[in-house]
């Protein structure tokens, strides 16, 4: 195996937490397994394993993409705190890519009007809207970082209206609500769609600073926001 350029993928947003190797492009070694918000304990272990399992020296490693979401707090918190280690203690240049981005990467030129979900709290959800959005739009800085906090009554009124919405969190695809788990399409290679929205960021934007890379995810006021548009529609609902 040759020894050199290796990139490293990490995406703790969810969940369900993936670490990978690619070279050239192409996936070498991938694993995924289900965190449940306890990256602080598993994260560092498993990316260990894959790393002296592939016979790789962290040197070799010249690039890592990082997924900063939005997505769970802490989560995000901790896998991109590891890859700045990384990137500070080694030179290792960080490649940022956005969660919602990733789930809908592999739909958006197929479908016409596409929304991406990812879940927020209990009761609320990301969502990003990529309906007849260009790709230099898609991985400008400004517009990868707008998103939505919603509540379902939002994602089935997208449902009513014709979207197709899609998602790689696994935590949608085991949500109580049946329009959830039964309807919404699941992203089908979450990896290789990270490596190619990298790919195009990294063209876009050739010097990133690790220090000045921060997760993205919701503020309070955007979850009470949301959780206040909820209570008025079943207030609305048991008025009629």
């Amino acid at each position: 195996m040759n020894n050199e350029n290796y990139k490293l993928i990490l995406d703790s947003s969810t969940k369900e937490t993936l670490v990978g190797i690619s070279q050239e492009s192409n996936v070498i070694s991938e694993k995924s397994w289900v965190s449940n918000n306890n990256e602080s304990r598993t994260l560092l272990p498993n990316l260990k394993n894959i790393i002296e399992s592939n016979n790789i020296e962290i040197d070799n490693i010249y690039e890592i993409y990082i997924v900063i979401g939005p997505g769970g707090f802490s989560s995000l918190r901790i896998g991109l705190s590891i890859a700045k280690s990384m990137s500070i203690a080694k030179g290792i240049k960080i490649i940022p890519v956005p969660s919602l981005m990733v789930a809908a990467w592999d739909y958006i030129n197929n479908f016409k009007n596409i929304v991406s979900i990812i879940k927020c709290s209990k009761t609320t959800f990301y969502l990003k809207d990529y309906s007849n959005i260009s790709t230099d739009e898609i991985i400008n800085e400004k517009e990868y970082n707008k998103f939505e906090v919603v509540d379902i009554t939002k994602i089935k009124e997208y449902f009513e209206n014709g979207y197709s919405i899609v998602s790689y969190d696994k935590a949608i695809f085991e949500h109580e609500e049946k329009i959830l788990n039964s309807k919404v399409l699941k992203t089908k290679s979450k990896i290789n769609s990270i490596i190619a929205i990298g790919d195009l960021i990294k063209q876009k934007y050739t010097s990133l600073n690790p220090i000045s890379i921060n997760p993205i995810y919701a503020n309070s006021g955007q979850i009470e926001s949301a959780l206040k548009v909820k209570q008025k529609g079943v207030k609305n609902w048991k008025k009629h």
